[in-house]
C-alpha cells in the first residue's frame, strides 16, 4: 500500500476516534447531571432565566429612625430616575439612575449619625450635598433565599449596605456581622404575595439598629475607606412589586 495512502487512513482513524470519545464524554456529562423533576436518568432541562423584580419602596419617617426618607414619598422603578428592584440574584437594589452623572439626583436620603454607639465617639458625617444613594442587600453570609423566593411570612438576615456621598465624601453603612461584628443584620420578611419589610431591630444577633460606617475621600487619589465606628442607623422600610 502506497505510504501516503496509509497516513491519510491513519488520520481518518484517528479523528473517528477522537469523536466518538468527545461523544462518549458528553454522555457521560449528561447521565451525571441530576434531572429537573428528580428522576433518575439523564435531563437537559435549563434553569428558568433569572428576572428581575421592580419596586416602589416606602422609607419610614419619624420617631426614631435614622435612615429617613426626602418626604417626597414611595421610590419607585422607572419614576424620577430611580432604579429599584429585588435583581436576578434576589438581592435589593435602590439607587438613583445618576451614579456617574454630573448633576445631583432628583431622590435623596436623610441620614441621623447623632446615636454613636460609643459616647466617645465624635466623629459626625458633613451630610450637606447629598449626591447620591444604593442600598443593596447580599444573602451570601446566611444561606438565606432570594429575597423573590422567601416564603409567605417568612423572614431571614441579610447582609445589607447603605451607601451614600456628597461631592466631597462617600459614606457607607454595613448592616453585616461577618465584617462588623459588633453590629447586626438587617431583618427582611415576606409580607403578602407582593410585599416585604425590611427593619434593622429584627431578631438578627447582638446590637439592634447597629452598622458599621465606613467613609472615603472622593478628591483623594485612591483613598482608603476609613471606619468611623457603630452608629445606631434604626431603619425600616417596606417595599412592593409593580
Amino acid at each position: 500500500m502506497n505510504p501516503v495512502t496509509r497516513t491519510s487512513s491513519g488520520r481518518r482513524s484517528l479523528a473517528i476516534s477522537a469523536a466518538l470519545l468527545l461523544a462518549a464524554c458528553g454522555e457521560t456529562d449528561r447521565a451525571l447531571t441530576a434531572p429537573a423533576d428528580g428522576t433518575a436518568g439523564p435531563s437537559l432541562a435549563k434553569a428558568a432565566p433569572a428576572t428581575s423584580t421592580p419596586l416602589a419602596v416606602t422609607v419610614a419617617d419619624g420617631g426614631t429612625y435614622k435612615i429617613q426618607s426626602d418626604g417626597l414619598g414611595e421610590y419607585v422603578n422607572g419614576v424620577q430616575g430611580m432604579q429599584a428592584e429585588i435583581d436576578g440574584s434576589g438581592n435589593l437594589q435602590i439607587t438613583p439612575n445618576n451614579l456617574n452623572a454630573i448633576t445631583a439626583p432628583r431622590r435623596t436620603l436623610r441620614f441621623d449619625y447623632t446615636a454613636p454607639v460609643s459616647p466617645l465617639n465624635t466623629y459626625r458625617p458633613n451630610e450637606s450635598g447629598q449626591w447620591n444613594f444604593k442600598i443593596k442587600t447580599n444573602r451570601t453570609n446566611n444561606g438565606n433565599p432570594r429575597i423573590q423566593d422567601l416564603a409567605l411570612n417568612a423572614s431571614g438576615c441579610y447582609n445589607t449596605t447603605i451607601a451614600h456621598s456628597t461631592t466631597i465624601t462617600s459614606f457607607q453603612d454595613d448592616f453585616n456581622l461577618a465584617t462588623f461584628p459588633q453590629g447586626t443584620y438587617v431583618y427582611i420578611t415576606r409580607t403578602s404575595a407582593t410585599t416585604w419589610s425590611m427593619v434593622s431591630n429584627g431578631p438578627c444577633l447582638l446590637n439592634a439598629n447597629a452598622a458599621g460606617l465606613q467613609s472615603q475621600d472622593r478628591v483623594a487619589k485612591n483613598a482608603p475607606l476609613i471606619f468611623r465606628g457603630y452608629y445606631d442607623q434604626q431603619l425600616s422600610i417596606s417595599f412592593r412589586a409593580i
